[in-house]
């Protein structure tokens, strides 16, 4: 069930990327982009929690490290996510946020004392060997990649924070992972809605870009139930790696929807194929 959830995750990710794209245009910019769909997956996970029952006999005070959490990831995370894909598109951008189980594994065997096997540390080299081939791509204006890429290790390294975190909660606490997810994305939609309120004619920019980014919030909350119902079940180098698959399914997803904006060649592909193997050699090894 893990493997199953933090693979619907992955495929929901990659798949936001590419919704985000196709619907990031001006005058909609990144922040506003951000709080619609944080906004509408948030409504989505809170209706399968309802669903769920899992509101009833709610221990509210063990909620609090998921709220805290959304702050930052998916707060902030969010509209660098965002920023980044409308900068360097969605297939570069799932691949240098595919880093981040690097970071997650570095913080859950030194902190939450999770084992550190040789597949772990083989894995993570595959991982952080996509990246550099990435980050080494030549093409396009040279400083706009290298914005664009610092946006996306900015994403990856909240993701890890937040993978841990959620983590750390979960094995305290009987809190659902709907209920986690939906804690998590109120509190994100809190941050970003200063940020995007705070700024002229924010209310309306808002109604413009509610019925573009519909799908996003949609593929949004499915993939924040799908992740933290993983982490309610299992260890973080396990589920971290599994949805740094998403790099894979946003080129693939890429190719068949954008493939004329996005320049997919042979480095891209192989730097997807060193991320996604080094979370199925670490996740083949759990």
């Amino acid at each position: 069930m893990v493997v199953l959830l933090a693979a619907g995750a992955a495929l929901s990710f990659g798949a936001l990327a590419v919704t985000i794209r196709l619907a990031l245009h001006p005058p909609l910019d990144a922040e506003v982009a951000s709080l619609v769909t944080t906004f509408l997956a948030g409504v989505f996970c809170i209706a399968l929690a309802v669903a769920s029952d899992d509101f009833s006999g709610l221990d509210w005070a063990d909620t609090w490290p998921f709220f805290v959490t959304g702050l930052f990831a998916p707060g902030i995370s969010q509209i660098l996510f965002t920023r980044a894909v409308g900068v360097i598109g969605p297939s570069r951008t799932a691949v240098m946020v595919g880093v981040s189980p690097v970071l997650s594994a570095a913080i859950a065997v030194t902190i939450l004392g999770e084992p550190l096997h040789v597949a772990l540390v083989i894995g993570t080299l595959l991982v952080v060997a996509g990246g550099i081939l990435l980050v080494r791509e030549r093409g396009g204006t040279g400083a706009v990649l290298s914005f664009g890429i610092a946006l996306g290790l900015g994403a990856a390294l909240l993701f890890a924070i937040r993978d841990n975190l959620v983590r750390w909660a979960a094995r305290g606490s009987d809190v659902p992972g709907f209920v986690a997810a939906s804690a998590s994305l109120a509190s994100a939609t809190l941050v970003i809605a200063i940020v995007v309120l705070l700024r002229p004619n924010g209310v309306a920019r808002v109604r413009q870009a509610f019925r573009p980014f519909l799908l996003s919030g949609l593929v949004y909350g499915i993939s924040y139930a799908c992740l933290y119902s993983a982490f309610d079940r299992g260890r973080v180098t396990i589920v971290a790696p599994l949805v740094a698959t998403e790099s894979l399914w946003a080129v693939l997803i890429s190719v068949l929807l954008l493939r004329r904006s996005e320049r997919i060649g042979a480095r891209l592909l192989v730097a997807a194929a060193l991320v996604v193997g080094g979370g199925a050699l670490i996740s083949g090894f759990r």
